[in-house]
């Protein structure tokens, strides 16, 4: 037998053990042997030398804002996904604040098939729950699930044809109920918005208008605008039997709260975000820095994801006038998500190569359905895999970006630990740091059940 490829030499993630020195055969797509040194082992049409690299799971990315259709002067599909073929992300799941909003079956499908001419990588779509009868019709089309926020601004939250806003406790328990029918998840982004809105008035009477000034109201008594408002959504998602996955866990208070309420008996999937760690590009001024990375280690957070955002430069200036009545920051590090967690690994270390994986790759697969054909190495899974050079260096160019928008808040970081391969189901999308997979090659990926 030969098979279409070998990676040999590698060390290699392997679910429950660490990583192993070990080859991995690839036929037609799937992973087809694993061998530690012992036995027979297939001949290969091309033999690919991993030794010194590191061979995990691609990583799966499922909070990322591609801007299409509606906004791709910022981003569309096949620029945020060659972002991600040079990340070492294999899958992608975006967000729904495009314009049309896939809140129906019909808008659902068109927005599956757009994506499906220019994907570069494997790909789902989170679906807006705001039109209730649509819910079981646009999740018998594949969704991956659902995605509302607690949060109310413009762009393009309160255009009456395109909300993705639900703030009505009532109206969250009745959504959350017809999504848990489907079992899928639903994402959402937790925000208490009345008492928001008594703040912003608070802060902008006295003239208080920075992004400086939303991040002390965000943290007004103990996080309460996040905190009040993950407690009734835990309780519904109780009460109702929804698969609920919490968003932007990034604060101290908020991640205290969410580790007693798991030592309660509540259950849903947390997820944090890199800005989290590495803030808006001044690391020495993020907060809670110690007890954010403790997070990761110690199972309260289970998944990352990158909430890459991309903006345009004009945009960014503007919010900065008034920051209370934008929801405008540029967050552009899908290509550089991995390489930044793998710097600290290389430096401070306060978490593991191993963990990191579970957080990018692993838990991720398992919390959307896609386990195990994604989300790990093993014989029959999708040939999903990032090569990593840990001595590679490297510095954030905004020159050299593949996101559209050409900014980004990490520029001149230098970077050592950088993903040198990736494969979507055995084929390179990027190979030697250059990317070069083909817009179409992504496939809708469905959950397993």
């Amino acid at each position: 037998m030969k098979v279409n490829l070998v990676i040999k030499g590698g060390s290699v993630w392997q679910e429950g053990q660490d990583f192993v020195d070990a080859d991995i055969a690839i036929d037609d797509g799937r992973i087809v042997a694993i061998s530690a040194g012992h036995g027979d082992f297939p001949d290969a049409e091309r033999i690919v030398d991993a030794t010194g690299l590191k061979v995990i799971p691609g990583l799966i990315d499922t909070h990322i804002h591609l801007r299409d259709p509606g906004f791709t002067y910022k981003e569309d599909y096949e620029t945020g996904t060659r972002a991600s073929a040079a990340g070492g992300i294999t899958m992608v799941v975006d967000m729904p604040n495009t314009n049309p909003v896939p809140n129906t079956a019909e808008r659902f499908r068109a927005h599956r098939e757009n994506a499906a001419t220019k994907a570069l990588v494997d790909f789902n779509h989170w679906a807006a729950p705001t039109n209730i009868d649509e819910i079981r019709a646009i999740a018998a089309e594949g969704a991956m699930g659902f995605k509302f926020f607690m949060i109310s601004h413009d762009y393009p939250y309160d255009n009456p044809d395109q909300f993705i806003s639900l703030s009505d406790p009532y109206r969250i328990y009745q959504t959350m109920t017809e999504i848990a029918a489907t079992g899928r998840p639903c994402l959402v982004h937790p925000h208490n918005q009345n008492m928001w809105m008594s703040l912003v008035d608070l802060y902008e009477n006295q003239g208080l208008k920075t992004p400086e000034h939303r991040e002390e109201a965000y943290r007004f008594a103990d996080n309460f605008i996040q905190t009040s408002a993950v407690a009734s959504l835990l309780f519904l998602a109780r009460s109702t039997g929804c698969d609920l996955r919490v968003l932007h866990n990034n604060w101290a208070p908020l991640i205290d709260f969410v580790r007693t309420m798991k030592k309660a008996g509540y259950r849903a999937t947390f997820e944090q975000n890199p800005w989290a760690v590495f803030g808006f590009g001044v690391k020495d001024q993020v907060t809670d820095v110690d007890e954010v990375w403790a997070s990761l280690s110690d199972g309260t957070i289970d998944v990352i994801a990158s909430d890459h955002a991309p903006h345009s430069r004009e945009e960014v200036a503007k919010a900065l006038e008034n920051a209370f009545r934008s929801v405008i920051v540029s967050i552009t590090l899908e290509e550089h998500l991995l390489a930044m967690y793998l710097t600290e690994i290389n430096g401070a270390g306060r978490i593991s190569l191993y963990r990191l994986v579970e957080l990018l790759s692993l838990n991720v697969a398992r919390h959307i359905g896609v386990y195990p054909k994604k989300g790990t190495i093993k014989v029959g899974s999708d040939a999903d895999i990032t090569l990593i050079d840990m001595e590679k260096d490297g510095v954030i160019d905004p020159t050299r970006l593949h996101s559209k928008c050409g900014i980004t808040p990490y520029e001149g970081w230098q970077l050592k630990g950088m993903p040198v391969g990736t494969l979507v189901r055995g084929r390179f999308v990027m190979e030697e740091g250059e990317v070069i997979g083909e817009p179409g090659y992504g496939k809708f990926t469905r959950p397993l059940a």
